[in-house]
């Protein structure tokens, strides 16, 4: 189970740690690689750099635990989270603000396939750590 784990840890930390380079640091590209600009304003900037920022620190913790085989469960669940956490923003916006583009749809599903890695990946893991050693029955 466990390559399984850290497999999946690896891919979630290069999205993660792409999306918050891009966001805290070339958040103009980022949106320009999907044909928007992104307005001049100072508070949107600095929500969209600090978001990046956490999503980065989340990236870099879940690398650690993936490169070092510990914390693996807490990495999970950040993943899990912070994938919940878009997926759930994106579900939102498209109920206040209509059908995104083909791109974010692929985004929203994506992020939704990470969701469901960490809940399958976290519920296996359970039923491991739950069970009971041999020499106890």
């Amino acid at each position: 189970m466990s390559k399984y784990v850290k497999l999946y840890l690896f891919l979630s930390a290069a999205v993660l740690l792409f999306v918050g380079v891009m966001l805290s640091f070339a958040p103009e590209a980022l949106y320009a690689s999907s044909a928007q600009i992104l307005p001049n304003s100072t508070m949107i900037r600095s929500d969209l750099r600090a978001g990046g920022v956490v999503v980065l620190i989340s990236g870099l913790f879940v690398l650690g635990a993936a490169l070092r085989g510990q914390n693996m469960q807490p990495a999970l669940l950040l993943s899990l989270l912070i994938y919940a956490g878009y997926g759930l923003g994106r579900i939102v916006s498209i109920g206040f603000d209509g059908t995104p583009d083909a791109a974010l749809i692929i985004v929203t599903v994506t992020e939704w396939a990470f969701v469901l890695g960490a809940l399958i990946l976290l519920r296996r893991g359970r039923s491991v750590d739950t069970a009971q050693p041999m020499a106890a029955h």
